[in-house]
């Protein structure tokens, strides 16, 4: 999730990580396990485990979702994450990109 407005309004990462994102519920919970939350350039500023997600009304039924950080992926804090091209300040790491970010795991 790109942080960077959040971050512009003066939240934390993990605030503006945490709240107000549109996502449809196939989604969540197909892909709602970690949350990694980037800036311009696609920079890694935040790794977090998603703990509960439920949809906020109202925010439109935006996901409002619990965090904690998420140890397994500190390492990829400050680095370059493999995001699909496209403007959505949510993106999905899937297929390729999903690979090439693990594979990049120093352990």
């Amino acid at each position: 999730m790109d942080v960077r407005q959040s971050l512009k309004n003066g939240d934390t990462v993990e605030v503006g990580a945490s709240r107000w994102w549109k996502f449809s519920a196939d989604t969540i919970n197909q892909h709602g396990d970690y949350l990694l939350a980037f800036v311009d350039g696609q920079v890694c500023v935040g790794a977090f485990e998603i703990v509960g997600s439920e949809p906020d009304e109202a925010e439109g039924g935006k996901y409002v979702f619990d965090l904690r950080p998420a140890s397994r992926f500190q390492w990829a804090l400050g680095k370059k994450l493999p995001l699909p091209p496209g403007r959505n300040p949510v993106r999905i790491l899937s297929g390729q990109a999903l690979r090439e970010f693990l594979d990049s795991d120093p352990r």
